[in-house]
């Protein structure tokens, strides 16, 4: 133990503590300066649409602050989209004879933009299509 101190002290003696805080206090202003700036990144949320889970991949653009927010927090991370806020490209018919509707990804992008604030969604994913009867047909 006593070895630790006494290398301490040496270390004291070539090193201010002064320059240390000052060197401490210019890494977080810088850090705090860079977070100010416009960022963009990959982000996977849940859409529930109607009961059923989708996981998709975004692109999402704002701030750095913003960004680690939404990264941090796991609220932002399960969005609940009724199907009549969403449009279908197409349909299809999957195996055993259920329909398969194809979500539009510019609409699945509208709505969680509307969803999302503080940050800009610059593009969603494709989604597999999902198995839903159309409350019109």
């Amino acid at each position: 133990m006593s070895k630790f101190i006494d290398t301490l002290k040496q270390l004291r003696s070539y090193i201010s503590p002064v320059y240390v805080t000052m060197f401490v206090a210019a890494f977080i202003l810088w850090y705090i300066t860079k977070l100010g700036e416009v960022y963009t990144t990959d982000h996977q949320i849940t859409v529930v649409v109607d009961g059923e889970e989708l996981d998709v991949d975004c692109v999402i653009r704002g701030k750095g602050t913003n960004l680690i927010g939404y990264t941090l927090s796991s609220k932002h991370d399960v969005f609940e989209i009724p199907s009549t806020e969403l449009t279908f490209d197409m349909e299809s018919v999957a195996e055993d004879g259920t329909p398969m509707h194809h979500i539009a990804t510019t609409s699945l992008q509208q709505a969680i933009a509307a969803r999302m604030t503080g940050v800009e969604v610059v593009s969603v994913g494709a989604l597999q299509p999902i198995r839903y009867v159309l409350m019109c047909e």
